[in-house]
């Protein structure tokens, strides 16, 4: 995304001014100064306005520390498959979001609908702008590409939101003095919404990229967001009852049939930095560089990774995580089990403690774990995360590892989960060998029936999908939270209570139009 960045910090001031121009509080303005008429004059201008819509992608400019708090601690720490690790405990409003003892004043809160919100608005602005441009400004191809680009990002931005949030405000125009205040919108209203952006946004974005635009929404990403976003309203019970899980699997099929996407045999590789943008790749957050600038670089792997391997502390996993992932015992093809449990999680096993490969950071286990805690068996009950650490190669400052959003994994899994939802089993049970053969060097599923399918449909995001941020939101869309809280000892938990974020004490005091 090397035109991302390039023009993110201009296109971040020039926005900010356009934001005030409305105001009206000068009756003079100096022809040098820019403004929203001023402002969207060709390409290049459209561009950067663009390139300020994605800067607020995961909020990743708006969090301490190089963008590794707050995003993870929000969907990791509400994972009933997570622990807070050793230093979790220093920082109270990580243990609230553990505990669920958070209120609608919680930073976090805040910030999640701040940045979205503010993501929103220079998504409309370039909607709006961009499509009164004329055709000396711009051409035909590259004003249907950026709002397309725009027009996916305003769908994402209100599908994140709608994830955490129970209700939101829908922003499809840009914000004004008269309508700044808005009421809270109802979930299907909002589900029309966002589902009309995808849809609208496939037609207009290209199937592929150029290599220096890495990272900009194409038709795929598209695609399966409006697959995903058909999901997961299937599992909202404010939502009527449809034909969610048909649409779904359309959206899904036209990802398969364009066959633009294969499942990459390296599973460890799609996340250490090593393999970044691969054929498995549908829309991943571009990280530039190991540099102080938090907008592209990172320090998550410091925050996942544990003392031992020379990281913070801040999550571990759970050994249930470790027993699940377990549960067909040593049948992949090489007499281990399940390849992607190696890839996802750190533990005591034969395999981290081979003296002849060094699979943990360059090193084993016992080596590692002793010399941080001075006995390798005190922690024989201990796994830690392995996702979104670079290999061997550690240290606490910022690395450019990307963090894929959607890849054609969860893809393939969603459509299975579509395709068995509507009777077509045996098409689902194909696609889930197949990625069981890739990614977990892995015999085929026994599984047969719908419901056995279902169950395995759970298994399999499992396996594939921690530490990705799926976990709580597939659980609550099938309708498990409380269930799977209960099991974890999450005894704080409520899914009538927790399910979703409230409204945040700073909108409702600000908002009028909110009761």
């Amino acid at each position: 995304m090397k035109s991302i960045y390039k023009f993110y910090l201009l296109a971040f001031v020039l926005l900010s001014m356009v934001a005030c121009d409305d105001q009206e509080f000068l009756e003079e303005t100096s022809p040098d100064q820019l403004t929203s008429d001023s402002f969207w004059r060709d390409v290049n201008d459209a561009e950067s306005g663009l390139v300020a819509a994605y800067s607020e992608l995961e909020s990743r400019s708006n969090f301490w520390d190089g963008w590794q708090e707050g995003r993870p601690v929000v969907e990791y720490f509400r994972s009933d498959y997570a622990l807070p690790g050793p230093d979790a405990s220093n920082y109270s409003h990580w243990m609230s979001m553990f505990n669920f003892t958070y209120d609608n004043a919680h930073t976090f809160i805040n910030v999640l609908w701040r940045t979205n919100y503010k993501g929103l608005g220079f998504s409309n602005q370039v909607i709006t702008k961009v499509g009164e441009m004329t055709s000396e400004q711009i051409s035909d191809s590259d004003k249907k590409r950026i709002i397309g680009e725009a027009t996916f990002l305003r769908g994402y931005y209100h599908f994140k939101l709608l994830s955490l949030y129970e209700q939101i405000i829908l922003r499809n125009e840009i914000v004004t003095t008269e309508n700044i205040d808005r009421p809270l919108s109802p979930r299907p209203e909002a589900w029309e919404s966002i589902l009309n952006d995808f849809s609208n946004a496939a037609g207009m974005l290209p199937e592929t990229v150029a290599s220096e635009d890495l990272g900009r929404a194409t038709k795929g990403a598209a695609l399966a967001y409006l697959g995903k976003a058909y999901l997961h309203k299937a599992g909202d019970p404010t939502s009527a009852a449809g034909d969610d899980f048909s649409n779904a699997a359309n959206a899904f099929k036209q990802i398969v049939d364009a066959g633009n996407y294969q499942l990459e045999p390296d599973f460890l590789s799609l996340f250490n930095g090593e393999n970044e943008n691969n054929v498995e790749s549908i829309f991943e957050l571009q990280f530039k560089s190991g540099d102080a600038t938090s907008w592209n670089a990172t320090r998550l792997h410091a925050f996942i990774g544990d003392w031992c391997v020379g990281g913070w502390g801040g999550i571990e996993a759970t050994i249930d995580l470790v027993d699940d992932m377990k549960t067909e015992g040593q049948i992949a093809n090489n007499g281990l089990y399940d390849n992607r449990l190696y890839g996802t999680v750190y533990f005591k096993d034969p395999y981290f403690n081979d003296t002849n490969t060094n699979e943990m950071q360059g090193y084993t286990w016992d080596v590692l774990v002793e010399g941080t805690y001075g006995s390798a068996d005190s922690k024989d009950n201990s796994a830690y995360f392995r996702k979104w650490l670079p290999n061997y190669v550690w240290n606490n400052s910022y690395v450019g590892v990307n963090v894929v959003l959607m890849r054609y994994a969860d893809v393939l899994l969603m459509y299975a989960e579509a395709l068995n939802e509507t009777g077509k089993t045996t098409e689902a049970i194909n696609i889930i060998n197949t990625i069981r053969d890739v990614h977990g060097n892995m015999p085929s599923t026994t599984a047969s029936t719908q419901e056995e399918v279902r169950e395995q449909i759970k298994h399999e995001r499992t396996m594939e999908l921690t530490l990705e941020s799926t976990r709580f939101f597939d659980l609550r869309r099938w309708g498990m939270l409380d269930e799977a809280m209960q099991a974890a000892g999450r005894t704080g938990f409520s899914a009538n209570k927790h399910s979703y974020f409230p409204v945040p004490l700073t909108e409702v005091q600000a908002n009028p139009e909110i009761n």
